[in-house]
């Protein structure tokens, strides 16, 4: 079992405001987007975006380094942050980057993170 607390968590929601920067390739990708970057740039960001897997919430603040991961509190938003990682990652495995579909997603994971 780990020895750290899970840094960082939202009173509301019961996780940590750091997994947010598990999904960091998707929001780059989203902001080369809305920004209207140059191609270039837009398919660099695609590309890692495509290539990187999102981790589960558990698999981010891995057990060997962290306790108490998921708790009573936090367990079932814990289960729905990890099916909307799932849809990500499917839609990911699968080459869809519709840009109105991964912000849907996007969004809804903040929320569910941050309350």
């Amino acid at each position: 079992m780990g020895n750290k607390p899970v840094p960082n968590i939202c009173e509301s929601t019961q996780v940590s405001y750091d997994f947010k920067l598990a999904f960091g390739s998707l929001n780059n990708y989203l902001e080369r987007v809305e920004e209207g970057d140059d191609s270039r740039t837009r398919h660099l960001a695609k590309r890692a975006f495509l290539h990187r897997e999102i981790l589960c919430y558990e698999d981010y603040f891995g057990s060997e380094v962290f306790q108490d991961v998921i708790t009573a509190k936090n367990k079932d938003t814990v289960n729905k942050i990890n099916l909307v990682v799932a849809e990500i990652n499917e839609r990911r495995k699968l080459q869809v980057v519709e840009y109105d579909e991964l912000v849907e997603l996007r969004d809804r994971l903040v929320k569910l993170v941050c309350g």
